[in-house]
């Protein structure tokens, strides 16, 4: 059986008049941070009772207390004010009741990431609570980067010391400000393909910081990025050895698999990832798209529906829900699937573009035009959307008003080719020989390529014969 070692706080005075002298020191020493915004959360009624008591006897403010059974407050607010959360006081195992993955070691991993994201060198305390510890415990919290690991019930003196503790002596090298520096540089390099030098900076990071898992994460994703699949693997696993039960590395492992065409292996780890994150909707999408290449349309279609049932904005598994229904032989069916996906994002113009694109690709002119126009009235400036729209007119044999759109594109991006090409050819069409002969040579000019293009033209041709002197340089 496991050896089981209680870690205890401070040590409490023993003697009622030595505990009343400890309290207002500690309500003193605490004072200091009546600033601070702490959240405790617990989904145990009786744990957030006790602990509302002593931050109470403590005197701190209740305005800058928040107390709650679940930390999808708190998460929210450190996405989008993070300077609205200072501290998190939470148990290490069971946060929530409702969602057995909710652990504490996970939202340490999430308050990490969300300030990784932000770019954000602030350092958020958490402190966990229980009512003992094993000695596994006490390592995997402390690596995973815990600030004090505190025994519950304890006492009003012991949670003041503990945040003050806190405070004074925050456990998270990776975000020291050179660390974090080099990270974030190393991200920018892996952005634009300077895949060695993005290396050098995680490396680097590595030797200052530690072996932490996100400079680790950070370092394997540019490995898998720049095709160094075994490299990737290698510290993938390593990050696993390090935190068993760090989603990005089960993430980052899938990807691997996938690549390689493993794909039972692949869906294994994204697997991991859900009982680690059921909410990732990106990890659905990942599982949906290796069964759809897999040609198991009723799987991919629970997961593409699994994810947009968590979260609709996440646009991919619309498309692909919508593919998966095109790939059956059923376009109406994936038509609906797109229309149900702008009703929900009715803002989000990828949606619109490959609804729209998916109907010019089935016939459905009137429906893409439809649907090009809902977009361009939320997205008046909107290059594609313009040329699309042309496109879906002129397929109805609406030149002249395909010509209002692309002109209005070309109003937009006076230098893009296709644009010029496409109003030439909506001009010709709508018998301006004159003005497409005008836009095709400075189709040409902008684009030297798309000479072989006009010259299979058919439409093109024409005004090649009749205006010979226009085009004598090509």
């Amino acid at each position: 059986m496991e050896d089981r070692e209680a870690l205890n706080g401070n040590t409490a005075p023993k003697e009622s008049a030595d505990v009343t002298t400890t309290l207002e020191e500690a309500r003193n020493n605490i004072s200091k941070l009546r600033d601070r915004n702490i959240y405790v959360i617990s989904c145990d009624k009786f744990a957030r009772e006790t602990i509302g008591g002593h931050f109470e006897a403590l005197g701190f403010p209740s305005e800058n207390l928040k107390i709650s059974n679940s930390s999808s407050d708190m998460i929210a607010k450190l996405k989008y004010y993070p300077d609205k959360v200072d501290m998190v006081i939470c148990h290490m195992r069971t946060v929530d009741s409702r969602v057995s993955t909710q652990t504490g070691m996970r939202l340490l991993r999430i308050i990490k990431d969300v300030l990784l994201m932000a770019s954000s060198t602030k350092i958020i305390p958490v402190i966990f609570m229980e009512t003992n510890f094993a000695k596994v415990d006490i390592v995997d919290a402390l690596r995973a980067g815990a600030s004090q690991l505190m025994i519950f019930p304890a006492n009003p003196v012991i949670l003041a010391n503990k945040i003050i503790a806190g405070f004074e002596k925050p456990s998270r090298p990776v975000t020291t400000p050179e660390v974090f520096n080099l990270v974030l540089k190393g991200n920018k390099f892996r952005d634009m393909g300077r895949y060695d030098e993005a290396i050098i900076c995680y490396n680097r990071a590595l030797m200052l910081g530690g072996e932490t898992v996100d400079t680790l994460a950070e370092k394997a994703n540019a490995l898998l990025q720049m095709g160094d699949v075994e490299g990737a693997i290698k510290i993938f696993q390593r990050i696993i050895q390090i935190e068993a039960n760090f989603p990005r590395a089960y993430q980052g492992l899938g990807e691997v698999h996938t690549q390689l065409g493993n794909f039972e292996e692949a869906k294994k780890n994204f697997r991991k990832v859900i009982e680690l994150e059921p909410e990732n909707v990106q990890v659905y999408h990942s599982i949906g798209t290796l069964y759809l290449e897999e040609k198991d349309y009723s799987a991919a279609r629970a997961f593409f529906e699994k994810g947009i049932e968590i979260n609709h904005k996440f646009a991919k598994n619309h498309i692909d829900l919508a593919k998966n229904y095109e790939l059956q032989g059923n376009p109406k069916q994936a038509f609906k699937v797109f229309q149900n996906a702008i009703k929900q994002n009715p803002t989000e113009s990828v949606l619109h573009i490959t609804a729209g694109n998916f109907c010019l690709e089935h016939n459905m002119n009137t429906e893409a035009e439809k649907i090009f126009e809902e977009a361009l009235s939320l997205n008046k400036n909107h290059l594609h959307l313009y040329n699309r729209m042309g496109l879906a007119l002129r397929r109805q044999g609406k030149h002249e008003k395909a010509i209002i759109f692309y002109t209005k594109a070309v109003s937009i991006d006076p230098d893009e080719p296709n644009i010029r090409y496409n109003l030439a050819k909506a001009q010709c069409m709508n018998g301006d020989e004159a003005g497409a002969a005008v836009n095709i040579l400075a189709a040409i000019k902008l684009d030297p390529e798309l000479k072989s293009v006009l010259k299979k033209d058919d439409e093109f041709v024409k005004i090649l014969k009749k205006y010979p002197e226009k085009f004598s340089s090509l």
